[in-house]
């Protein structure tokens, strides 16, 4: 039934419905589709925002499940731009902190803390931003403190994939705190080198012996490269916020970063959010300082170019 229903021509309610009166492992598969493919949700957002808001609170399905049905549930509401809901879905999330921080780190990309974590940051930070709300300060500390403590040697192949939600939150959080943006950029830079480097070698020899096209014209692209490729242009604006040294220039700087940062699922959504970047833009004047201090406890030189990320020229 789940890989051939059709539960985009339904309502949020009526898949509840059916969902009420299948058995747990059968409810618990179909739920999980419904939180990870949105393709396979209902069309309209409301729908959606029901189904999942439900599902957040589904007792067949684990605790990382229902974390996400609560991330993308908050995706949604930010989506559809509604300004109360929102508000409600930004305390769900601040509640859900100290749970989410004791999730264990594991093998799997729906199944790791350190995922799960940028996840809800970054969902968090668009919907603050989106209704204004004071807790700026608090969801940069959670930030740069999940930065800081985050150690290597227990990351996944799968940190490749989150180093996109990471990148989005740093753009956010130095809208807010522009000062720590020469750090911040040093700290992304190690990030997605790391990540590139661990990234499993099982892949390359089952792709290399069982997958790969014989031509370079049927090599199809997978979705995680158009997320590097993304989370690369991210970093490119932010270190010109790094860099640039008048107000004005950094004033732009900053809200190309936003720009390149901010929730976009449709155009007026990322016109909505960065109207509220541009009121703090104007509040803070744009200020960067050229020389921040440490955010970290390790030493953070220069990694050189993108060639180098790649693995292309020595260190």
């Amino acid at each position: 039934m789940v890989d051939t229903f059709d539960f985009t021509s339904i309502s949020g309610r009526e898949i509840l419905d059916r969902l009420s009166g299948m058995p747990a492992r059968k409810r618990r598969k179909v739920a999980r589709t419904l939180i990870y493919k949105k393709g396979r949700r209902p069309v309209d957002l409301d729908d959606q925002i029901v189904l999942l808001d439900a599902l957040r609170k589904e007792p067949a399905l684990t605790d990382f499940d229902q974390f996400y049905a609560l991330i993308a549930g908050s995706h949604k509401v930010c989506e559809a731009l509604l300004h109360e809901d929102a508000a409600h879905w930004l305390n769900m999330l601040l509640e859900a902190e100290p749970q989410i921080l004791k999730m264990p780190i594991s093998y799997g990309l729906r199944k790791d803390r350190t995922h799960l974590v940028f996840s809800a940051l970054n969902v968090a930070l668009n919907l603050n931003l989106f209704i204004e709300e004071n807790n700026g300060p608090r969801l940069a500390d959670w930030f740069f403190d999940e930065l800081d403590a985050l150690n290597p040697k227990r990351m996944t192949p799968y940190l490749f994939n989150t180093t996109s939600n990471v990148v989005k939150c740093a753009g956010l959080v130095i809208l807010r705190k522009p000062d720590a943006a020469c750090e911040t950029v040093k700290l992304m830079r190690r990030l997605i080198s790391y990540s590139i480097e661990i990234s499993n070698p099982i892949h390359w020899w089952v792709y290399s012996r069982f997958q790969s096209p014989a031509r370079l014209a049927d090599v199809t692209e997978r979705s995680a490269f158009g997320s590097f490729v993304n989370s690369m242009k991210r970093l490119d604006a932010m270190e010109d916020v790094a860099t640039i040294t008048d107000a004005r220039g950094q004033r732009d700087a900053l809200r190309k970063v936003a720009g390149l940062c901010v929730a976009q699922a449709n155009p007026k959504q990322k016109a909505a959010l960065l109207e509220t970047v541009d009121r703090i833009l104007d509040q803070h004047g744009g200020s960067v300082a050229t020389e921040p201090p440490s955010l970290s406890r390790q030493a953070t030189n220069s990694t050189g170019s993108h060639q180098r990320l790649l693995g292309f020229s020595s260190p």
